[in-house]
């Protein structure tokens, strides 16, 4: 569902609601692409998921070593 609002100088948010939900407790959420805060959240939730995956795990010199032998290709 889609509301139109106002956001007044003091923050207090004013829309018409359908009656069905007068008197009722809402969530709302702003979903705005150009935040960099919807990005970084979108960013930990992909790496939550590469957490649980059971990948190998490689010691710092292991990492190092693969990095110089790609640097020398």
């Amino acid at each position: 569902m889609t509301l139109d609002a106002v956001v007044n100088d003091d923050g207090t948010l004013v829309a018409k609601a359908p009656r069905y939900l007068r008197g009722r407790k809402i969530r709302i959420v702003i979903k705005d692409k150009n935040k960099s805060l919807s990005n970084w959240n979108e960013i930990a939730t992909i790496l939550r998921k590469a957490d649980r995956l059971d990948t190998p795990r490689r010691g710092l010199n292991e990492i190092l070593n693969e990095i110089r032998a790609f640097s020398l290709l």
